[in-house]
C-alpha cells in the first residue's frame, strides 16, 4: 500500500512516493520512465519506511530551469531530508539515481546512515560508454534492463504513451548530461562520501562493465557485489534479490 504527497522545497515542490514501515529508505530512481511504485518498492516497503521522490523533469514533467547538473539535485533531496525530518535514511540508487545518491554523500554525509548503488554511472570511463541518446527506445531498453520490452517503445507498433514518457524523461537526462556523461569532479571529490556504501551490478549489464563499476567501486571505497542475470538496471530486473541484497546490507551497519 502506497501513496503520493506534495512537498514543498526551495528549489520546487517534491512529488514522493511513500510507503512502508521500518527504519527510513530514501530511494532515487533510475533513467526511462522507472520512476513508479514498483515491485521493487513492494519488496522494500516490507522492511522499510521508502520515501521514493520523483526526480525534478522526469515522470511527466517539464525538465524544469533551474536543472543543470546532478549536484543541484543533490542538494534538492538534501533539503527533501531536511523538510520529511529523515534521521540518517539508508540511501539507494539505481543508475542516474546512484549518480545523485553519490553527490548527495560527497556533500552530505552526516545526513545519512549507509548508501546501495545499483549499477552507478558519473565517473569517467576508459572506454566510451554507449550513448542513449543516439538510439532508438528499442534499443536503449535493451541497454538498460533484460526485462524491459523494446517493443512497448516502438516508434511503428509500440505504446505512443510510453514512449512519450520514456523520451520526457531522456530528455531531462540529456539536459544533465548532454555535455559529458561524467563529472569530472567525482574523483577528487569521492574521499568526502564519509558513510559505508555498497555498490552492485547486474552480471549481464550491456550499459557499465564490470571494470567500470569495479573502480566505482573502488573509488568510494565501497563493498562490491553483483548479481546474476540482470542487466544495468538490477531492481528492474530482479527486484527481489536486489531488495535482499538492500535488507542485509541495513543488517550490517546496525551490527
Amino acid at each position: 500500500m502506497s501513496e503520493i504527497f506534495s512537498v514543498d522545497l526551495p528549489s520546487q515542490s517534491a512529488r514522493v512516493q511513500h510507503g512502508g514501515e521500518g527504519p527510513p529508505l530514501l530511494l532515487l530512481h533510475s533513467e526511462a520512465n522507472t520512476s513508479a511504485w514498483s515491485e521493487f518498492h513492494e519488496c522494500l516497503a516490507a522492511d522499510f519506511e521508502v520515501f521514493a521522490p520523483i526526480h525534478p523533469g522526469f515522470g511527466g514533467e517539464e525538465t524544469p530551469d533551474w536543472l543543470v547538473d546532478m549536484s543541484d539535485l543533490a542538494f534538492h533531496y538534501k533539503d527533501l531530508l531536511g523538510s520529511l525530518e529523515l534521521d540518517r535514511p539508508l540511501v539507494v540508487g539505481t543508475s542516474l539515481g546512484a549518480w545523485i545518491a553519490s553527490d548527495l554523500a560527497i556533500h552530505f554525509s552526516s545526513l545519512i546512515k549507509g548508501m546501495v548503488l545499483f549499477g552507478p554511472i558519473g565517473l569517467r570511463s576508459a572506454e566510451p560508454l554507449p550513448d542513449l541518446f543516439i538510439m532508438q527506445l528499442p534499443e536503449v531498453l535493451s541497454y538498460l534492463a533484460n526485462s524491459l520490452d523494446g517493443g512497448q517503445v516502438d516508434p511503428m507498433t509500440g505504446d505512443a504513451e510510453l514512449a512519450t514518457a520514456v523520451w520526457t524523461d531522456l530528455a531531462t537526462q540529456a539536459r544533465l548530461m548532454w555535455k559529458r556523461n561524467y563529472d569530472p569532479r567525482l574523483r577528487g571529490r569521492a574521499h568526502h562520501a564519509d558513510c559505508p556504501i555498497m555498490v552492485a551490478a547486474g552480471d549481464h549489464d550491456r550499459l557499465t562493465p564490470l571494470s567500470y563499476t569495479e573502480a566505482y567501486a573502488e573509488l568510494f571505497d565501497a563493498s562490491l557485489t553483483t548479481i546474476a542475470g540482470a542487466g544495468h538496471l538490477v531492481p528492474i530486473d530482479d527486484p527481489v534479490a536486489a531488495a535482499a541484497l538492500v535488507n542485509s546490507f541495513y543488517l550490517t551497519l546496525e551490527k
